[in-house]
Formats: structure tokens, C-alpha cells, sequence
């Protein structure tokens, strides 16, 4: 028994005097070899790139995403022939320049030994639908135009952080003191994958520079294309000079927004605006104008001061108000805005708020111009003529708007008056998919607009597409339409661009079904010619795609 008192004894004391020996050579005979050794470590603090939120279509279609990669960058430990058996010369070199190279698993595997620091990456992702309405991120992930700028704060989320301790001989040590990163909030757009797929390649293939809207009448905007486009991709990595020259200097300007950022003579989609100006003052409706294809205007002398054309050189004939809306009669609005006078003219445009900005989500909106006796004084220093005013009348003269002006004030059309924002934001959500922001149906404005106003300006825009007959009398989109399975109300437009030998723009803007709109389109095509011939046969086959593909 004595014997096994012993044994235990032992067996209990002797690792102990083992590991305090061995404490003994560590802490005294062998302390300043291995100070050398945790002194010569070398500790890094690492940030831990967050990834940015998704955006997606309202049908959930991705259009821009994080792709995650691993990078390598050198500590200033690396050893450089390691490194270029691993990477070759051409990126080895980058890594001593002091540049990031991206990796392959296995490439960081043996590149971890080497003193080469691994880490994540996310790189940004665009699918090239809607560029305008998505944007770009530059280099360092910070949203630079469309929704990556004027949601940047949500989409972008919060890095995170990490100490790294790496070895004499360039091995990673040890990772400790990790603070996670939180990856951005998701935005959800009202964009439809399928209709923004369409447009933008009927617009590029009509191969016209332009803009196509298209938007429900609650203000969604359901589609957004510009030609020229661009490739967001080209952004996410560092660009260069030649590059950077390439597309900014490139004369068809890939990179605006013709939608919310250039202004266009409005040509006759204005004339509605008139025609509304005339039914509120509730002038004589029964009045009709002799239209022989071209207005003379009479001073008080009595003497011919301008001689005003229409675009029918034939003339519309006897014309009253419904018949000049659906033939886009000149001489007849000629007339009416020298009844109106500017200061109506303008008050009207006032509370349709058409030279204002219409607050769309987006950033880079430009405002038109409405223009007014005091505003010429102010910029020309020059009296306001009534030859202003007649070109008033038909769109042109000073009035420049951006298409979704004048889609905002369709929009009000077919809302009887009340205009709902545009927008392309349907909500924010995290990554749990709780919803932070859910965009809420606001009207902008709202006119309060007699019923008969309404009513006859409806049916006068219907008959602009669907009514035919001999060239004076029929509507100047019913050659496009004919045959159309929806009713559908619209007005087309033909701007001169004021310089000798071009062709003018070409607008249409519509609205289906008349009675309870949901969905309101515009076309605006550059140097394209008669909005009946340009723009409104590719508006018709928006409305088909439409129609077809309704859910």
C-alpha cells in the first residue's frame, strides 16, 4: 500500500517538474531568443470590405451585385522569386508596386507563405439593363450616378476589421481582434426586367439617339432607356486616361441621361396644355378657324408683319378645337395662343409645373423652360413679340422641356389632373429582408380641372390616334395604330431644332386604357422627323409589348 502511495506520488510530480524545467529554459536560459522572435512579428489591422447591397427589378431580376474575390497584396516581407513562381512576372511586379492583384484559391494557398497578404474582395457586377437608372460605383465602391448615388448610403454597408500578426518568413500567424463587417441594404426598383429589356433594344435598333419612358400612371417608372447607353462594368475597375477620354469626350454623350438630363423643343405634345388653358376660361368651343396652310399675322397698320406655316401645306380647312388637337392643326393653335396671350400661357404651364423638376429619384435632373416676357427681358434684355407667342403656341420658340416633364404633365392628363411623382425606388430592405423604406404613392401636384376639360381632351387625344380619313382630317398617329387591339390616348410632336437642313425631333406620348389609365409611355427621338413616322410607331409596339406581357 505504502508502495502505491509512492507510485501516485510520482506519476502526479514528475510532469510537473517537467514542464517547470522546461518553464525554466523558456522564461530564463532562452528569454531573449524568443523576445527576438514575437518582436520580429509583424501586425497588421486589415479592413474588412462590407458588400454592397443588390439591386434588383420589381420582378426580382439582379442588375447590380457583389461578386466576392480573393486579392493578395504584399506586406513588404514577400519574397519576390516565391511570389513570381506563383503569379509569374507581369503581376508579381504589380504586387511590388504596391497594386492588388486578384487570385485563384490555390494561387493563395501557396501565396500565403510567401509574405503575401490574402484577403476578400467584393467586385461590383452590372447586367447592362437600365444604366441610366442603376449607375456606377468608382473605384473605391462609392456610388457615382443613377440609384448607386441617390441611395449610396443604404446600399453601402459598414466594414468590419481584423489584426494579423505575419511571420519573419512571411507566413500569416495569427488573425484576432475580428469586428465582422454588415453588408448594405437591398433596393427593390419599380423597373420591370421585361419591359426595360424591350425598349432598350428597340430604342438602340431604331438606331436613333433618344429616350423611351415608360411608366404605370401611380408614377412607377416601369422602364428608363437612353441611347447611346454605356457599360457600368467599365467603372468598377481602375480606368485610364485613354478610357476615360473615350466616353466623355464621345459626341453622342453615352453617359447622359436623356430622359431627366437634356431639353428638347416640345413641339405639338404641348398643345394640350392650350387646349386645356381655353376649356378652363370656357371660351367659345363652337369657334372654328380657317386653316389654308399657312397664318398671317396683321399688325395694327394692317400691313402683313409674319407669315407662321403649318405643317400640312395643303391646310386642315374649317377646324375647331378637337379637330386642330387630332390633325395637330398650327394655324388653329396659332390663333389660340394669340387669344390666350403668354401670361396665360404661362400661368397654365405654372400649375401643370412644367419647367420644374419633377423630383424623380434620380440624380442629375435638369429643369426646361417656360418662358415669359420678364424672362426674356432678364436673359436678352429684348421686349417680348407676339411673333414669341405664336411659336409659343406650337412648342417651339423658347420652350425647352425634358421628356419626363412632359411625361409628368401626360401624367396628370391621365389622372384627370392629379400627377403622381415619378420614381424608381419600390422599397429598401435588409439582408434578413425586413423592409426599412417602401416608397409611398405622393402627388406631386393637382389641378383641379372642370370634368367637361377632362372629358374632351380625352376624347380628342383618343381620336389622335384612332380616327381616319382623308390627310386634313385624320389623326396624326392613326397610321401607326390602326388596327391596335387597347385603347390608347396620345399626342404626337414634330420640334424643329432651329438649325438649317435637320430633321426636327419626333415626340409621342400616350396614355392606355383612356378611361382608367395604367400606363402612360413616351418616345423622343433626335433628328428622327414627324412624330407620327418616327416616334409613334415605336410607342404602338411598346404598348403591344405591354398589352401582351400584362400580368
Amino acid at each position: 500500500m505504502k508502495r502505491l502511495k509512492v507510485i501516485v506520488y510520482l506519476m502526479a510530480t514528475i510532469p510537473f517538474l517537467i514542464l517547470l524545467a522546461r518553464a525554466f529554459v523558456l522564461q530564463i536560459l532562452q528569454r531573449e531568443s524568443h523576445r527576438e522572435y514575437v518582436d520580429s512579428l509583424k501586425v497588421y489591422v486589415r479592413q474588412i470590405e462590407a458588400p454592397r447591397g443588390k439591386i434588383l427589378t420589381n420582378d426580382g431580376s439582379p442588375i447590380a451585385w457583389d461578386e466576392e474575390v480573393l486579392v493578395a497584396r504584399s506586406t513588404g516581407l514577400m519574397d519576390p522569386s516565391s511570389v513570381e513562381e506563383v503569379v509569374g512576372p507581369e503581376r508579381k511586379l504589380k504586387l511590388l508596386l504596391g497594386e492588388e492583384i486578384i487570385v485563384t484559391e490555390a494561387e493563395a494557398i501557396k501565396l500565403q507563405k510567401t509574405g503575401v497578404l490574402i484577403s476578400r474582395k467584393y467586385i461590383r457586377k452590372y447586367s447592362n439593363l437600365a444604366p441610366h437608372v442603376v449607375g456606377y460605383i468608382d473605384i473605391d465602391r462609392k456610388g457615382m450616378s443613377g440609384v448607386e448615388k441617390e441611395y449610396d448610403s443604404y446600399l453601402r454597408g459598414t466594414n468590419g476589421y481584423e489584426l494579423i500578426s505575419i511571420s519573419p518568413s512571411g507566413k500569416t500567424f495569427g488573425r484576432f481582434l475580428q469586428a465582422a463587417p454588415i453588408a448594405g441594404n437591398n433596393l427593390i426598383l419599380t423597373i420591370d426586367s421585361k419591359i426595360q429589356d424591350y425598349v432598350q433594344k428597340l430604342l438602340k435598333e431604331s438606331n436613333y439617339t433618344g429616350t423611351i419612358i415608360v411608366q404605370a400612371s401611380d408614377g412607377s417608372i416601369l422602364a428608363m432607356a437612353s441611347n447611346p447607353d454605356f457599360d457600368p462594368n467599365l467603372f468598377v475597375n481602375s480606368m485610364d486616361r485613354r478610357q476615360w477620354n473615350e466616353i466623355s469626350n464621345n459626341p453622342q454623350s453615352p453617359l447622359l441621361n436623356r430622359a431627366i438630363s437634356a431639353t428638347y423643343p416640345p413641339g405639338s405634345v404641348i398643345k394640350p396644355l392650350y387646349a386645356i388653358a381655353y376649356l378652363e376660361e370656357g371660351l367659345d368651343l363652337t369657334k372654328t378657324v380657317n386653316c389654308k396652310g399657312y397664318f398671317e399675322f396683321v399688325g395694327n397698320s394692317g400691313n402683313v408683319l409674319g407669315t407662321y406655316r403649318d405643317w400640312y401645306v395643303s391646310g386642315h380647312g374649317e377646324t375647331d378645337l378637337k379637330k386642330a388637337l387630332r390633325v395637330s392643326c398650327n394655324v388653329f393653335f396659332y390663333n389660340l395662343a394669340l387669344e390666350l396671350g403668354i401670361e396665360k400661357m404661362k400661368q397654365f404651364a405654372n400649375l401643370f409645373m412644367l419647367d420644374q423638376l419633377t423630383g424623380v429619384d434620380l440624380p442629375g435632373e435638369r429643369t426646361g423652360l417656360f418662358p415669359d416676357p420678364s424672362w426674356k427681358s432678364r436673359v436678352y434684355n429684348q421686349p417680348w413679340y407676339p411673333g414669341d407667342t405664336i411659336l409659343c403656341g406650337i412648342g417651339q420658340s423658347f420652350i425647352n422641356l425634358t421628356p419626363i416633364e412632359v411625361l409628368n404633365f401626360f401624367n396628370a392628363i391621365a389622372n384627370d389632373g392629379t400627377c403622381y411623382q415619378p420614381h424608381v425606388l419600390q422599397l429598401i430592405s435588409n439582408q434578413q429582408g425586413e423592409k426599412i423604406v417602401r416608397y409611398e404613392k405622393n402627388a406631386s401636384y393637382k389641378v383641379p380641372l372642370k370634368d367637361t376639360t377632362i372629358d374632351f381632351l380625352k376624347d380628342s387625344l383618343k381620336e389622335v390616334v384612332e380616327s381616319n380619313g382623308n390627310h386634313s382630317e385624320e389623326g396624326t398617329a392613326y397610321q401607326a395604330f390602326k388596327g391596335l387591339n387597347i385603347d390608347v390616348a396620345g399626342k404626337t410632336g414634330t420640334a424643329e431644332t432651329g438649325k438649317q437642313g435637320e430633321k426636327s425631333h419626333s415626340w409621342f406620348v400616350g396614355f392606355s386604357p383612356v378611361k382608367n389609365p395604367e400606363i402612360i409611355v413616351l418616345v423622343m427621338l433626335e433628328k428622327a422627323g414627324g412624330g407620327g413616322e418616327a416616334a409613334a410607331p415605336l410607342a404602338r409596339k411598346v404598348f403591344e409589348f405591354w398589352m401582351n406581357n400584362r400580368k
